[in-house]
């Protein structure tokens, strides 16, 4: 089968995205949230799996392109608690494929909202899809409110003050 290829033994799906555009190919999958180890840092629990859909075509400037979108409710750490902040998942991106950078940056000029990429004759679907999630996480996810007030208390009381030092030094010169 012309357009994409799978490889189950390592449990990669890999597509030549030109071909998979031309040929306005379709595939859909899921991926166990453990297998994104780029992503374990933002996440509270790693269980769980995103699901992703991806199609390919041809926009009306003969240009190829694909959609993605990737969906499924991940558990981020909370920057004010440390506990996991439920967050769902849904991002949807057109990615228009050209043949060299200077086509990327000379379209993107024209239009400031295409996201572009480059022709690859071995595009890994699942780093595609962790590379988009990663772009689509809130810079700094947290509850509307912590419930977990003993967490916080605990959190300020095992940090020492960083002026405690200060006041000792202060205090021994006025000795």
């Amino acid at each position: 089968m012309r357009g994409f290829r799978f490889y189950a033994a390592a449990k990669m799906t890999v597509i030549h995205s030109a071909e998979f555009a031309q040929e306005a190919k379709e595939l859909k999958g899921s991926i166990p949230l453990a297998q994104l180890s780029r992503l374990h840092d933002q996440l509270a629990d790693t269980s769980g799996e995103v699901h992703w859909h991806i199609e390919g075509g041809v926009d009306r400037l003969q240009r190829l392109w694909l959609y993605l979108e990737v969906t499924g409710d991940l558990q981020l750490v909370c920057q004010r608690c440390l506990t996991g902040v439920p967050w769902p998942l849904h991002s949807e991106t057109v990615l228009t494929q050209f043949t060299s950078e200077a086509d990327i940056d000379e379209a993107e000029a024209i239009d400031e909202d295409l996201e572009g990429m480059l022709i690859d004759p071995a595009l890994d679907i699942e780093a595609l899809v962790e590379d988009e999630i990663l772009l689509a996480l809130p810079i700094a996810p947290t509850h509307t409110q912590c419930s977990d007030k003993d967490a916080l208390a605990k959190l300020a009381s095992d940090k020492p003050n960083p002026f405690a030092v200060l006041a000792q030094l202060k205090t021994r010169k006025a000795e």
